[in-house]
């Protein structure tokens, strides 16, 4: 076991400690921290290169040697381990001079080195030929060995407890790797004081490699990442190479005999035969567990290109571009929140990962930032120290850790919120490139789509406008028309009613004449009162088509819900039904008419009162007002009957009712006409304003007003 395990742990620890240095050098020589771990790295790198030749000595001459050689790269190791401890926790300054003292005691010990006082000779020891014996102040070196690598593992595990993100995950495997690596290569000192303890735990030492090799790939340390995959893939086939060389070579003396060739020859079949699908296997493993699948950016760029930006669909662009980003970079989580100019805040689009409906106010420090900056936002933990306080809460409140900004010219009109990644690697400069390129595409397609969805509306409105235009000017020409029918009858009815009265008297006084004159006058009172009702009818058609805007004034909603409501307070005596006034008294105010807008809420408030008396259901009509930017959005809202859904889109549709009118008829009660809501429509479009709708059959309505806000 001790001609093949104890030099080869040596050449492997050798190996990959040289490797890991030179590439953590030249990956960025500038660096103190790279810089420290190199110079660890190396010493660590040299005394197991030494201990490799000296297990191969066949003299004491040269075993004594490469001993004394060895330690070189031994005593600097634990002043260099201290040196990057104290360079990555960020403590230079502290520890400066503390650094340069232990830098000039290890040149002391590397002075002593050749001679008896630290290495004294060596000797047989167990299985081996030449094992080295302590000289006298070889115990110093151990004391500074021991208390540096404890001090520099004590304040790794204090920066471990302090911090957090990649930076915490850093340090811990840094800390467990050369604990286990340190723990493993002092199995090598009881032998040196006649203590029977086999180095066994000195392959131990590559754990540090592999350790920090994992640290850098997963959690950036130092700021190095794939060529770290190559340094692990040669290592690992390396190991399984020379164990497996080792074991059947072994296996193969004590078993069948043969001598060394023949393991030697068995051995070098099996590898060949293992090594390549072993290869195959590891890259495999590292892509799966370490490194996230690379893709080509410009090539998905142009798929996303290609595929979107002919889309006029904001939806299918947002799920596509979450889908894309999920695809390529695999987040946690990811939202898009689209400017909403009215609401005056970015609100959430779509599906997401993110929990709630998310908005961002215009004013706010991310989107400040974002129009500010013109780039990506990223609380990332190298990218913190240059963030304001409050840019790093709102965005921990969101639990995001990049905001990419959606720019058209030099407006935000949306965000895109990405959370960590799902590997906990880092956002690369390559995703933030590939995130800027796709930022840019989506800032188009989705202006865009919302242009052209503001023309296919406009189109919709202009034409319902033409409609309802056309249907009012046949109601203005039928009201015309109707008018002076009008007039004729009641001027007839009144004209006949008068003769009734005198001809009563004159005729004789009968009963059967006297019953037919009653009758022919209730029945001519009738006709009257139906065209007076006519007469008014037509008369509020045409005066919704006379609203003049140059006399609006700023209106109080508050006090016109009010007045409406106590004129709507009449229909409901001898019922349970409660009308509630909730707007605010300090409400901003409305640009209108104010007997035009009070006639719209009665109406409303009438036909709603209507429907719940009709149904004996629903007790509760609320009016209530909010803020939406440069409008205001007023909500008159009912607990009664609803509307049913086939009715809802055609209810301010001209001679449209739903009132039962055979009922009204037969009753004699006032029956629909189906132009209240039509007028109520006119109305407000006419105040520059909408109106819609909300209502399920049974479970009430709401009707929804914005108008716009009156100037300050």
């Amino acid at each position: 076991m001790g001609f093949y395990y104890f030099p080869y742990s040596g050449l492997v620890n050798a190996i990959t400690s040289i490797f890991l240095g030179l590439f953590v050098l030249t990956r960025n020589p500038h660096s103190s921290t790279n810089r420290s771990f190199s110079y660890f790295a190396f010493s660590v790198g040299f005394w197991s290169c030494c201990y490799f030749v000296w297990q191969l000595s066949k003299s004491p001459e040269a075993a004594l040697f490469w001993c004394r050689t060895l330690m070189v790269g031994a005593i600097f190791i634990p002043s260099t381990f201290f040196h990057f401890c104290v360079t990555l926790v960020n403590q230079q300054k502290k520890y400066f001079r503390v650094i340069i003292v232990w830098y000039l005691v290890s040149i002391v010990f590397l002075a002593l080195d050749f001679t008896p006082l630290f290495v004294q000779d060596v000797r047989p020891r167990l299985i081996f030929a030449y094992w080295p014996t302590a000289g006298p102040s070889y115990a110093a070196f151990l004391a500074m060995f021991i208390a540096l690598t404890i001090h520099a593992h004590v304040l790794l595990f204090k920066a471990y407890r302090n911090l957090s993100g990649y930076k915490r995950n850093q340090i811990k495997y840094v800390f467990l790797g050369t604990a286990i690596g340190f723990i493993g290569g002092s199995t090598n000192y009881p032998l040196w004081y006649n203590i029977n303890i086999l180095p066994i735990g000195n392959i131990l030492v590559s754990l540090y490699v592999a350790a920090i090799a994992y640290a850098i790939i997963r959690h950036q340390l130092m700021d190095i990442g794939i060529i770290i995959k190559k340094t692990l893939v040669f290592t690992s086939l390396f190991i399984f190479s020379f164990g497996l060389f080792v074991a059947v070579t072994l296996l193969t003396q004590e078993l069948i005999g043969g001598g060394r060739f023949l393991g030697l020859a068995i051995s070098a079949i099996i590898i060949i035969l293992a090594v390549r699908p072993l290869e195959d296997f590891l890259i495999k493993i590292t892509d799966k567990f370490l490194f996230q699948k690379k893709y080509d950016y410009k090539q998905v760029l142009k798929s996303f290109i290609d595929e979107v930006i002919v889309v006029f669909d904001l939806d299918k662009i947002v799920s596509g571009t979450m889908e894309l980003l999920d695809k390529t970079l695999h987040p946690t989580r990811g939202a898009m929140l689209l400017l909403d100019k009215d609401e005056g805040r970015y609100t959430y689009y779509g599906n997401s990962a993110l929990e709630g409906h998310i908005t961002l106010k215009n004013i706010s420090v991310i989107p400040n930032y974002l129009r500010l900056k013109k780039d990506i936002l990223s609380v990332e933990e190298e990218n913190r120290k240059n963030l304001t306080k409050e840019l790093q809460n709102e965005m921990d409140e969101l639990d995001v850790r990049l905001a990419v900004p959606l720019m058209v010219t030099n407006e935000l009109i949306g965000i895109v919120l990405l959370g960590k990644k799902k590997s906990d690697e880092y956002y690369a400069v390559e995703d933030l490139n590939i995130l800027r390129d796709l930022a840019r595409t989506d800032a188009v397609a989705i202006n865009n789509a919302r242009t052209h969805a503001k023309l296919l509306e406009s189109q919709e409105k202009e034409q319902e406008s033409e409609h309802m235009l056309s249907m009012a000017y046949m109601v203005t020409n039928l009201s015309h028309e109707l008018r002076n029918p009008f007039q004729m009858i009641k001027s007839a009815t009144d004209t006949t009613l008068d003769a009734i009265d005198v001809d009563a008297k004159k005729l004789p006084p009968d009963e059967e004449t006297q019953k037919l004159l009653s009758y022919i006058a209730k029945k001519l009172k009738s006709v009257n009162e139906t065209s007076d009702k006519g007469s008014k009818m037509l008369n509020s058609i045409l005066d919704s088509m006379k609203i003049d805007k140059e006399k609006f004034t700023a209106l109080d909603i508050r006090k016109i819900a009010g007045e409406a409501m106590q004129r709507a307070r009449i229909d409901t005596v001898g019922t349970k039904i409660k009308l509630v006034n909730s707007v605010s008294g300090d409400f901003s105010k409305v640009m209108g008419d104010h007997i035009t807008l009070e006639q719209v809420f009665f109406n409303l408030l009438t036909n709603a009162v209507q429907a719940m008396t009709r149904k004996n259901k629903g007790n509760r009509i609320e009016i209530n007002a909010f803020d939406a930017g440069s409008n205001v959005r007023i909500e008159l809202s009912d607990n009664g009957p609803g509307i049913p859904g086939t009715d809802v889109g055609r209810i301010f549709e001209p001679f449209y009712t739903t009132k039962d009118n055979l009922h009204g008829y037969a009753s004699g009660a006032s029956r629909g006409t189906g132009l209240g809501l039509m007028i109520v429509y006119q109305n407000v479009t006419s105040h520059d304003g909408t109106i819609t709708v909300e209502s399920e059959e049974g479970k009430g309505a709401k009707f929804i007003i914005t108008l716009p806000k009156s100037p300050k």
